[in-house]
């Protein structure tokens, strides 16, 4: 019986240390600030929000930083913060071209990168702000994108309704609220 229990326990034990060597940690599951749409995809696995950097990425020390939590936002440098209406993830016609002033710096600037954060108002549930600044960092990624700055020189954040550019709760304040700000960064 001694013999059994013995058996028995050596086989828990056995199945236990497979089955946890066999588990790999996944990180914090947040993007950037612990939200980089959880900044994992530097694997390559990419998705929305992620980075997706492929294999290498020239000599070391210099160039974009492989590790987007390297990167440091630029004193002194700025660009135009996008502007969206109420609920969209759209970038109007209007705001535009402040995308494509950016991508313009970047271009000029091959040694920066650009943190691109979305943001809502207060208005609706955290979950669904979240989700919605993260839509409006991407449609902002995706147009740079369009506009030839690598996808390796970019990351969007997701801070919801967290992070407000004006208190209110009035149109005037919501509308500087729904934004994605575009932040030079090396």
């Amino acid at each position: 019986m001694k013999m059994l229990y013995k058996f028995a326990l050596c086989a828990v034990m056995a199945a236990s240390l497979a089955f946890y060597s066999g588990c790999k940690s996944s990180g914090s599951g947040e993007e950037g600030a612990g939200t980089g749409t959880d900044i994992t995809g530097l694997d390559g696995a990419g998705g929305a929000g992620t980075i997706g950097l492929p294999g290498g990425f020239g000599e070391p020390g210099k160039g974009v930083p492989r590790d987007p939590n390297e990167w440091t936002p630029i004193p002194g440098v700025s660009l135009p913060t996008v502007y969206f209406a109420y609920d969209q993830s759209t970038i109007g016609t209007s705001e535009f071209p402040k995308v494509q002033n950016a991508a313009n710096h970047m271009s000029e600037n091959p040694d920066h990168c650009l943190i691109i954060e979305g943001h809502c108002d207060d208005r609706g549930s955290l979950e669904y702000n979240r989700a919605l600044a993260e839509r409006r960092a991407i449609a902002v990624k995706e147009d740079l994108i369009r506009l030839g700055v690598p996808d390796n020189r970019t990351k969007t954040i997701s801070y919801g309704e967290e992070k407000p550019a004006v208190q209110g709760a009035d149109e005037n304040a919501w509308a500087k609220n729904r934004r994605a700000e575009m932040i030079p960064a090396r």
